[in-house]
């Protein structure tokens, strides 16, 4: 399997994940205003660095799009400023609020045989036989392999996302194929 998932996590705190509307992918939160120019501290959910590079327009929960103006900081806990914010008071506005981009957004800057975290959850898994194993629940990061969490019969099943396990992955079907490691041969 050359397929590879994207973004960090599905849980609704921590990575690209999808939206209530299931057209946007949650980045970032805005924690809230840093200094008094209308920059804000932003809690990135998403592994994609270029994210919040300075032009990169984010939709921001009941405020629309905003157009990153400037970004500094540190990776994992940069510091925005967006066009049109300029005060503390403006920024302070911003506070809690959500930055997504569309799902489409997003799938159209993945490489070839990878997936979205989000488009994952929920697909079914299965073993080559047809014997259901449960359904995706969500993923995480684990050393050098993405980890599915898979709810099935009253309990949790993690599934490596590795050639040897996960034997097919079919978006359009939602299901995954894949093979337990206490069954490998």
């Amino acid at each position: 399997m050359d397929q590879r998932s994207t973004s960090r996590s599905t849980d609704p705190h921590s990575a690209e994940v999808g939206g209530t509307d299931g057209e946007t992918l949650v980045v970032g939160e805005i924690r809230g205003p840093h200094g008094v120019r209308g920059e804000v501290r932003v809690d990135p959910r998403t592994d994609v660095p270029d994210r919040f590079a300075p032009g990169a327009v984010l939709l921001c929960d009941d405020v629309g799009p905003l157009t990153v103006e400037t970004v500094r900081g540190e990776l994992g806990q940069p510091i925005v400023r967006f066009e049109g914010i300029n005060s503390r008071e403006a920024a302070e506005r911003l506070k809690d609020r959500l930055l997504r981009v569309t799902r489409e957004h997003s799938r159209a800057r993945i490489a070839p045989g990878s997936f979205l975290w989000a488009d994952l959850v929920g697909i079914a898994v299965e073993t080559p036989d047809g014997l259901r194993l449960g359904t995706v629940r969500d993923l995480l990061r684990a050393g050098g392999a993405d980890i599915l969490i898979v709810d099935g019969d009253g309990a949790e099943l993690l599934l490596p996302m590795i050639e040897g396990v996960v034997r097919s992955v079919d978006l359009v079907e939602r299901r995954i194929v894949a093979v337990p490691q206490e069954e490998l041969k």
